[in-house]
């Protein structure tokens, strides 16, 4: 059972990657083995390991990329699992909880994804040979390392008009263009000095020379790469211009698909990209927006549902006699956002109204007032004064920069608090292998 879990749960996308194939590997009955590392406080024992592993080479396989050495995955798996400890173990200390009634809405929505109930997904899970118990404290995982971020990482990012306006000066036309990318850093860690930064350089260096040479760029990355799609061959996925590095996008605009870029530098060390495929640019974008007024009239300790039925029948046939609008409702009205404008409520876009709001007005014609019909809010009395179309292709690429240079402020600063937060952990490692493999890298 394939569970396609980074369309579900927007912001846990990236994070729940790790999960959506952790599931498969989780196996029901698998003892406890011998401790691995200590992490601080915590340990990673041989039974996460090969949990860990039976994932990345699932992963690895569905994507038809040839399998690595076991040395070197077992490398990439082991620091992916430090890094998930040692956040959950931040997130413990900060109090950061997913109580079991949070958890379920979000399984259920994992469910619902996959036409099935509850009930269903957990036997569907079974089936499958997968402990669904465990399968449930996977996913809590993955959701409290998310709230962590929000919390120390994503309330800190802000982004002004004036890095809206740069990022669109910078940007261009090739803002609403979408890159598909392969990627491989090899990082440098904070506060490095100009030996340790040289050394990753040369390594760097050999490595472009590598893939340019003919080796294949998802296994040179997964072998190699430092950043958070190794395991996934270094593949980005398809994202808009706007959502990548701006080093990222303007290189890759210059790129033809299937090339590879020179040596990216950035603080965080050295990044190789290449292009995979390009589609899109930009498009005007427009919206049909609807003028419309109404008159609200709710129930209340005086008044029931019958009465204001009654009053809202009365005020439609007053109206249809040629009284004024915009009178009644600042006499009658109970919505306090409308009746000192008379009812009026501007152009709205579709889906700004409750659907069933939306659905009345979307039946009148300019000049016309609907009979009396009832929502969640109360009765109603609503007419559409007129509607337009309007281009807001700008209002959109403002919005989506904006959103972009959140998202990317957002994943430098997480890459840099990761870094740190590893950086300042207790590790130990019990086995000498492990040791040796991240003494190398």
């Amino acid at each position: 059972m394939k569970l396609p879990f980074s369309s579900i749960l927007g912001p846990l996308a990236a994070a729940l990657l790790a999960v959506a194939g952790t599931l498969t590997g989780v196996h029901a009955g698998q003892p406890l083995d011998r401790i691995l590392v200590v992490v601080n406080d915590g340990v990673i024992l041989q039974s996460d390991l090969d949990r860990a592993m039976d994932d990345a080479r699932r992963q690895i396989r569905e994507r038809g990329i040839a399998q690595p050495d076991e040395a070197v995955l077992r490398a990439q798996v082991m620091e992916r699992l430090i890094l998930m400890r040692v956040q959950t173990q931040r997130a413990q200390a900060a109090g950061i909880r997913v109580d079991d009634r949070d958890l379920n809405d979000v399984l259920t929505s994992i469910a619902r994804q996959n036409g099935m109930n509850l009930a269903e997904f957990a036997d569907a899970v079974r089936k499958d040979g997968l402990d669904y118990l465990a399968v449930r404290e996977q996913i809590r995982e993955e959701v409290i390392i998310q709230r962590l971020r929000a919390r120390e990482v994503d309330s800190r990012v802000s982004v002004t008009d004036q890095d809206v306006d740069m990022f669109l000066a910078a940007q261009g036309a090739e803002a609403d263009a979408e890159y598909r990318l392969s990627h491989i850093l090899v990082a440098v860690p904070e506060g490095a000095n100009s030996e340790a930064r040289d050394a990753a350089r040369r390594r760097a260096e050999d490595l472009l020379k590598r893939v340019r040479g003919g080796e294949d760029f998802a296994q040179v990355a997964i072998a190699h790469s430092d950043g958070q799609q190794a395991l996934q061959g270094g593949d980005l996925d398809w994202r808009r211009a706007g959502d990548l590095p701006q080093l990222f996008a303007q290189t890759a605009a210059k790129l033809a698909p299937g090339q590879i870029s020179d040596l990216i530098e950035t603080s965080g060390g050295f990044h190789i990209i290449k292009l995979v495929s390009q589609r899109g640019g930009t498009e005007r974008k427009t919206v049909n927006e609807t003028h419309a007024r109404h008159i609200l009239l709710q129930t209340n300790a005086v008044r029931s549902d019958d009465q204001a039925r009654l009053l809202a029948r009365d005020l439609y046939d007053r109206l249809q006699k040629g009284e004024d609008f915009a009178k009644l409702a600042k006499e009658y009205s109970d919505d306090p956002g409308s009746k000192n404008n008379g009812g009026d409520l501007g152009f709205q876009a579709p889906g700004v109204f409750a659907p069933e709001f939306q659905i009345r007005i979307d039946q009148l014609q300019p000049g016309e007032l609907s009979p009396p019909f009832r929502t969640q809010f109360g009765w109603h009395i609503a007419g559409v004064i007129e509607r337009r179309t309007r281009d807001t292709t700008d209002e959109t690429r403002r919005a989506r920069a904006r959103a972009a240079i959140g998202n990317r402020k957002s994943a430098e600063e997480y890459d840099i608090w990761l870094r740190r937060l590893r950086n300042e952990a207790y590790v130990e490692y019990r086995n000498k292998t492990d040791a040796d493999a991240a003494q190398k890298s």
